[in-house]
């Protein structure tokens, strides 16, 4: 699922430099309604240091600026499980199908409740529809996770199949996240420094209100502390919010939000409002 700056680049030629607009400016025209339609910014998620390492030299060659959307637990030094565990199945087996091979298999082994096929291809053709360039497997390693296991019965599974390779969950977190140096240079250089909650839940629409409050007040306050400006913008973590999140977000004005995806929220109209912007993969 990853890209090469080469790629990177023919992406942002196919689109077209001179649409791209500055972090700043999307958000002022947003305020003010007034942006066009082939206005487009760019924006990454999880503040992973590949995405600064293999981007920031094209976007300094076409002076882009961007938006970056960190979870804070990481630059706490917590081990950020969700991305360990993507590293993990994507560096350690030769085919993503391998993993969900294992995967799968230990799950079905163990004392969990049986898979619901009915479910899960509810689920598939659901998601499907707006991940299009997600697999079957893909799909049902979600369904598994955010389903099927509780956090802490996720997180026991995957670090046992972990031990049972002989890999150190601390050795595949190593340099894996920027640190508060770079968020401090990208937002002194004029990228936007956004919310991504504090430790990334995968379903953080199931949490309690206080719950929520309390990952973007953690979030917020940490970037707030690190580039010494408000927060003005975030991503929702794996799409998940409810109008709970909404409420939270406008309390601390947030005034820009993206969703994962350009499908219109359920229920609702495509952007149906600044904190519920579309974004295309």
């Amino acid at each position: 699922g990853s890209i090469s700056a080469k790629e990177f680049e023919e992406i942002l030629n196919f689109i077209g430099i001179e649409n791209f607009i500055r972090p700043d400016e999307w958000i002022t025209k947003l305020r003010n309604n007034e942006l066009k339609e082939n206005d487009v910014c760019i924006t990454f998620d999880d503040g992973l240091k590949c995405q600064y390492d293999i981007c920031i030299p094209i976007l300094e060659k076409y002076n882009l600026k961007c938006f970056w959307f960190v979870y804070s637990s990481v630059f706490e030094g917590t081990l950020g499980k969700l991305e360990i565990y993507t590293n993990f199945r994507t560096k350690y087996f030769e085919k993503i199908d391998d993993f969900y091979e294992l995967f799968f298999n230990k799950y079905e082994k163990s004392k969990f409740k049986k898979i619901d096929k009915n479910k899960l291809q509810s689920f598939v053709d659901k998601k499907k529809s707006i991940y299009s360039f997600y697999s079957f497997n893909d799909l049902k390693f979600r369904f598994v996770r955010d389903q099927m296991l509780v956090k802490n019965e996720y997180e026991k599974l995957m670090d046992k199949i972990i031990q049972e390779k002989g890999i150190k969950i601390a050795d595949i977190g190593k340099n894996l996240w920027l640190t508060n140096t770079h968020l401090k240079i990208l937002s002194k250089n004029g990228h936007e420094i956004g919310l991504h909650s504090y430790d990334h839940p995968t379903i953080l629409s199931t949490l309690s209100y206080e719950e929520q409050y309390k990952q973007y007040k953690k979030n917020y306050m940490h970037i707030k502390q690190v580039c010494n400006r408000d927060v003005l913008s975030m991503a929702h973590p794996s799409n998940s919010y409810s109008e709970d999140t909404l409420k939270i977000l406008r309390q601390l004005n947030i005034v820009c939000g993206f969703r994962s995806n350009m499908s219109p929220p359920e229920g609702k109209k495509i952007n149906p409002s600044p904190l519920e912007i579309g974004r295309e993969d």
